[in-house]
């Protein structure tokens, strides 16, 4: 590669100094050449890297991104120059944009819920409690059990250094730095929550990040708001949630066939599901329909009276649903951009992007709600054939 750039260079110099065609033709042919294997690196770099990482989504989408793919931070709130539409102007201070973010986030999802028509009491408590009933699932069977300090160790020692730091400044490597003295004192906070069903209001405090979505980027509603806990919060809610995860799949309480935020699935596996599927019904001679929803602000659109109500459905103690209730009530969250923040405001409802039991909590949320889907289209499929 390199003899080849000089063999250019020096046919270039040649060219510069006579002007003939031939030492043209010459120049050019040496640029060619080089332009050539400059493709081919590249393209041997490219492939080997993608080879490289792909049983691992996480190391291959950051491949692809250090190869050159476009990438939304250069588009994020992260950017200093942000401005956002305020009173028919486009306003680029910084205080008032991040005011003006965590006003829409902590006010839109309770104006989509104010618009719901109201539920005729078909598929409220009663509903659930049958639908889990008919699963062999029996009220207050699940409980806490105490956590051990070996296992909170483990817990930190898994923290990743990469991970954002939350508004206690307090940062992962410090935690892990110092998991050996820290794991005890942690464990018995842990503990101590556990059995009195109260999380305490430090850890309920979230920095959020607003990430640029789609089209006009002066519309606050283009941006998606990431919310970022202090590092202490993730391992009391990692406890929380290996434990309720546990109880779910040991009760078959989870569709089988989720996708989404779950450890061995991906986009791919659901796309591949849904494709055998119609190729098996279309095998056999039957139509094949299909109903996409896209539900507008999903996570932050829960209802947490419906959810509490669920939790119980589905076999927590109430000790449990207590706690659960401390760690969605008092929730403050505030808006963090290019090192300006907001004034803190409270969120009314809602399960939190970017925490470790959002996903979690909202399947638990929508799970009887998607049986209810399958039986209205059965029902009306059974109508048609008639």
């Amino acid at each position: 590669m390199l003899q080849c750039i000089n063999e250019r260079d020096r046919a270039f110099r040649q060219y510069i100094k006579n002007k003939s065609d031939q030492n043209y033709e010459n120049f050019k042919y040496l640029r060619n050449k080089y332009q050539t294997l400059i493709f081919k690196a590249k393209q041997s770099y490219f492939t080997t890297s993608l080879h490289n990482n792909e049983n691992d989504s996480k190391s291959l989408w950051k491949s692809l991104k250090n190869l050159g793919l476009p990438s939304k931070k250069a588009k994020s709130s992260s950017d200093s120059n942000i401005g956002l539409k305020i009173n028919g102007e486009i306003c680029f201070d910084k205080a008032k944009v991040c005011d003006m973010f965590n006003c829409f986030y902590t006010t839109v999802a309770s104006t989509l819920v104010s618009k719901l028509p109201v539920l005729l009491g078909v598929y409220g408590k009663q509903f659930v409690d049958f639908f889990y009933s008919k699963k062999g699932v029996f009220k207050n069977v699940f409980s806490f059990a105490l956590v051990s300090e070996s296992t909170v160790l483990k817990y930190i020692n898994h923290l990743s250094h990469s991970k954002a730091t939350g508004l206690d400044g307090i940062p992962a490597r410090f935690v892990k730095d110092g998991a050996a003295v820290i794991a005890g004192p942690l464990t018995h906070i842990i503990n101590l929550s556990l059995i009195q069903g109260r999380v305490p209001d430090d850890l309920k405090m979230a920095r959020v990040v607003p990430l640029y979505k789609k089209s006009d980027k002066t519309d606050v509603g283009n941006y998606r708001p990431v919310s970022i806990l202090t590092i202490i919060s993730k391992i009391f809610e990692r406890v929380v949630y290996d434990q309720i995860k546990q109880y779910l799949v040991k009760k078959n309480l989870l569709y089988q066939f989720q996708s989404g935020f779950r450890r061995g699935f991906s986009t791919e596996s659901c796309l591949i599901h849904l494709s055998d599927f119609i190729r098996f019904e279309m095998d056999k001679g039957h139509m094949v329909g299909m109903l996409l929803l896209d539900l507008q602000k999903a996570f932050d659109s829960v209802n947490h009276d419906i959810l509490l109500m669920k939790l119980q459905s589905i076999g927590i103690n109430t000790d449990i649903v207590n706690w659960f209730q401390s760690y969605l009530s008092g929730r403050l969250q505030t808006i963090n951009i290019s090192g300006a923040s907001s004034t803190p405001r409270e969120i009314t409802c809602g399960v939190p992007q970017g925490f470790i039991l959002g996903p979690l909590l909202f399947f638990i949320y929508v799970n009887d709600m998607s049986a209810v889907v399958k039986n209205k289209l059965l029902l009306y499929a059974d109508d048609t054939a008639i």
